[in-house]
């Protein structure tokens, strides 16, 4: 079954032709390896497909309910998140909410007003059935052996290449 479908697509940046009238199809279940010098239009293939860039000329078909992860090149860290949190964000706002239990339980306060905040985000995680999330984030992080606490910045590189494979790979992608 066909998953995606490019037609005559076309992107250029500047007078720089990345694509020229590409033809491609994907089905499920395939594996595909991409191979090319720098520059030469990998990565914007890859964007195109995910639907991140939009080509200057052709159509990119995809099945509605298809399901995408991209995991970019470079490793971008903001803030102060952590392994768990991190992973969880690929799953939207269901993995903030359970990135915001895990910290207040983690915590280990027991004050009204984390008891409160705790009961506030278990009603919201409930009603997504999100415990089964919360297992599938902790059961992906063990299979790639990472430190669920451990503050992204201060993981190693390849520790943190990982951690973005596992972002990718938390929402059970139809391609990746």
């Amino acid at each position: 079954m066909l998953i995606v479908t490019l037609t005559e697509v076309s992107l250029a940046f500047g007078h720089y032709p990345l694509l020229d009238n590409v033809d491609f199809q994907i089905s499920a279940g395939d594996r595909i390896c991409l191979v090319g010098r720098n520059g030469v239009g990998k990565s914007t293939l890859l964007r195109a497909i995910s639907g991140v860039v939009a080509p200057d000329a052709g159509n990119i078909w995809r099945k509605e309910t298809l399901r995408v992860s991209h995991l970019e090149q470079d490793v971008f860290i903001e803030g102060s998140d952590t392994v768990f949190d991190t992973v969880a964000s690929g799953l939207g706002e269901l993995g903030g909410l359970l990135s915001d239990f895990h910290h207040v339980t983690m915590a280990a306060e027991s004050s009204k007003k984390s008891l409160s905040q705790l009961a506030h985000l278990q009603r919201r995680i409930d009603a997504d059935d999100g415990w089964n999330i919360e297992q599938k984030v902790l059961a992906v992080c063990s299979r790639l052996s990472l430190p669920v606490e451990q503050n992204l910045k201060t993981c190693s590189g390849g520790i943190q290449r990982r951690v973005m494979l596992a972002k990718a790979l938390i929402s059970s992608p139809d391609l990746l």
